[in-house]
């Protein structure tokens, strides 16, 4: 017996191996159907919300944060100098309440 030549004799051959696959791969060619859809619709999404911000950057005015962050700035300075005044504090304490014993 001749080995088969064409793609259809082959596939008479080994019928078992197209109905155990064929399914697979139409499984797996619908899943990647679907989501090339989804990320065409994800795509539209993107550009339409795009589209739509752009409209607010032409007509919102940015907050004005400059006082904001001086504000956060002062109250850090104030807070860093809080805490050295509370550590040279500590450390008198300690050095007063417990004296070095011998």
């Amino acid at each position: 017996m001749s080995e088969p030549s064409t793609p259809i004799e082959q596939q008479q051959q080994h019928p078992g191996f197209n109905a155990v696959l064929g399914p697979a791969v139409l499984e797996i060619d619908q899943a990647i159907l679907s989501v090339q859809k989804s990320q065409a619709n994800l795509g539209k999404e993107i550009e339409r919300l795009v589209a739509e911000l752009e409209l607010f950057t032409d007509i919102a005015e940015p907050p004005k944060l400059q006082p904001c962050l001086e504000k956060l700035s002062d109250a850090k300075n104030r807070l860093s100098s809080t805490n050295k005044l509370l550590a040279r504090t500590n450390e008198r304490l300690s050095a007063t309440v417990l004296p070095d014993v011998e």
